[in-house]
């Protein structure tokens, strides 16, 4: 759970300081959301969560609002 938290403040940080994928993210329904913080969580190490963080912001900056397959 600590670890959770960790990844969702990382998430929160990071995503507020990314206006446009922030605006991206609020315009998402809420089973979108919690795929993308799904994908955040899945992993077990801080480093592997924020590469996962920048790589999400990327997409959707780009538009694309689904996590990575991989």
């Amino acid at each position: 759970p600590t670890m959770n938290s960790y990844f969702d403040q990382q998430w929160d940080q990071q995503l507020a300081g990314r206006p446009q994928a922030l605006a991206a993210f609020s315009s998402l329904d809420s089973a979108a959301q919690e795929k993308i913080v799904g994908y955040i969580q899945s992993c077990d190490d801080t480093w592997e969560a924020d590469r996962r963080i920048q790589r999400m912001l990327t997409r959707l900056e780009a538009g694309e609002s689904r996590p990575p397959e991989d």
